[in-house]
């Protein structure tokens, strides 16, 4: 077990359900799940792998710092990210800056990067089925040029459809997650860890990062 930074909210439309036994259980994960209890005050998470899987599902352990970390082990495993019928802004963890559209920029090609939290439209995303919309603009979170290449750029376009456009809900920490494109396998990716307002966001293999960490709050 390990501490955590909060309690899950339990109920419909959350994500989360009661596990009977004092913990709270992520509804998504179908095949690893993470659970939260509080325990003095201080929520801890517990990692258990609900049944035993074939060896083409299996499940991804990764041990950070002495915990063990679930994560699924294939695209098939990653459920899309949801912001669950609101537009929320999205946290680095790294940083605790938010992740905004520059500028208030309406057009194609406008860059995506992290600035302090406003709670400003332009830094607002209604997540539905994977695809991340713009609350100010309208448009869609994607991989500049639909790349595959490590450090691509990470835009706003037209929402079209795409894969480039479409976004999953890799490794759990807690209350934070991996957000994984669909075309390219990889994760979004705050450059080099800088704490700075400005800084671009990227997309880049997995290395269990803090800047590739995020929460939707």
């Amino acid at each position: 077990m390990k501490p955590v930074p909060g309690p899950a909210p339990v109920g419909p439309g959350t994500g989360w359900a009661g596990g009977g036994d004092g913990w709270a259980v992520p509804l998504w994960q179908s095949q690893v799940v993470v659970r939260q209890r509080s325990i003095g005050g201080i929520m801890f998470e517990n990692t258990v792998v609900k049944r035993r899987l074939g060896s083409a599902a299996a499940a991804l352990a990764v041990a950070v710092g002495g915990w063990v970390l679930a994560a699924p082990a294939s695209a098939a495993d990653r459920p899309p990210v949801d912001s669950y019928g609101r537009f929320a802004q999205v946290m680095s963890w790294s940083s605790g800056k938010c992740l905004e559209v520059a500028d208030w920029r309406t057009d194609d090609g406008a860059p995506v990067r992290q600035w302090t939290c406003t709670g400003g439209a332009n830094q607002k995303w209604w997540f539905r089925d994977g695809v991340a919309v713009n609350q100010f603009s309208g448009k869609c979170l994607a991989v500049v040029g639909a790349s595959t290449e490590l450090g691509a750029g990470i835009e706003q376009r037209t929402c079209n459809g795409t894969a480039a456009q479409h976004w999953e809900q890799g490794a759990y920490f807690g209350g934070y997650i991996e957000i994984v494109n669909s075309n390219s396998g990889k994760l979004l990716d705050l450059y080099g860890g800088d704490p700075a307002d400005g800084t671009p966001v990227i997309q880049w293999e997995s290395n269990l990062g803090a800047n590739q960490r995020w929460e939707l709050i």
